[in-house]
């Protein structure tokens, strides 16, 4: 039953990241000394340099992420280790091609979860543990879904899988 749960979710969120929508950002200072700002939602992701780029490297991420999902369902290992690695080098940040004092303190810290989750993501699959290696990869989906749901909430759902 929790394999039929964990599959049928993962079936219905791979559809929706790389969506064209986006939204202009307003922003105001909120650091001097970082010169970072706060966002508010618009039309255009404003702080994304390269936009195009940015719609490769995210879709990039999620077939990185659904090979990772049936990896770990099958236990293999090897792949896990390699899929982990690519993981652990993406960056969302920079793959704005923005200097990171231009880009909105919220995004940044979405980032940092994001690398967070997939460092516990590694350590679990490191122990081989698959009950551990599925329970940190939600964390990292999660982490993409509230980034998701800030930065593009034209999305029905938050899901990118979806």
């Amino acid at each position: 039953m929790k394999k039929i749960v964990i599959v049928t979710f993962l079936m219905i969120c791979m559809f929706g990241c790389g969506k064209n929508e986006t939204e202009i950002l307003e922003t105001k200072p909120v650091s001097q000394e970082k010169e970072q700002a706060e966002t508010k939602r618009h039309e255009d992701l404003g702080f994304i340099k390269n936009e195009e780029g940015f719609i490769v490297h995210m879709k990039d991420i999620k077939v990185l992420l659904k090979h990772l999902s049936t990896s770990i369902n099958q236990q293999d290992w090897e792949s896990i280790k390699k899929d982990t690695k690519k993981l652990k080098e993406a960056s969302p940040v920079a793959f704005t091609g923005a200097n990171k004092k231009e880009l909105p303190v919220e995004f940044i810290n979405l980032d940092v979860k994001f690398h967070m989750s997939a460092l516990e993501l590694i350590g679990a699959c490191q122990e081989k543990n698959k009950d551990k290696a599925t329970s940190a990869f939600f964390k990292v989906v999660n982490s993409c879904d509230e980034c998701h749901a800030k930065f593009n909430p034209k999305e029905k759902s938050t899901s990118w899988f979806q």
